[in-house]
């Protein structure tokens, strides 16, 4: 296995738990919606990964989405210093999926190919 795909595999592995744990065990009440829609990059990732079988792409589109969604988790939960870390968990989403997602599959897909050149 490649450092690429160990890399993406376990960044989608983590978005998975981190979610589900958000939004079933410290969430107030379950949202499918909203569970969805935190796991919209992570699922961008997997179609990468496994459908169209580009690592790199898939790695690059998760590293940022991971740290953001990181930073809403110990936000909304750990260090809440105000009411509007919650406000996180809706917005990081949204801004992962429109443009850190899509910025971080290209720049991922332009390493790999980098990467296989001779």
């Amino acid at each position: 296995m490649t450092l690429s795909r160990a890399i993406a595999l376990g960044l989608m592995l983590f978005g998975l738990v981190l979610h589900t744990f958000t939004w079933t065990v410290m969430a107030s009440s379950f949202s499918p919606g909203f569970w969805l829609l935190s796991l919209s990059p992570y699922m961008a990732s997997a179609l990468l990964y496994f459908a169209f079988g580009k690592p790199h792409a898939a790695a690059g589109a998760v590293i940022l989405p991971a740290v953001l969604d990181s930073g809403a988790y110990y936000w909304a939960f750990i260090g809440h210093q105000s009411d509007m870390g919650g406000l996180g968990l809706l917005v990081i989403p949204i801004w992962n999926i429109l443009l850190l997602v899509p910025v971080g599959a290209g720049v991922g897909w332009w390493v790999g190919q980098r990467v296989a050149q001779p």
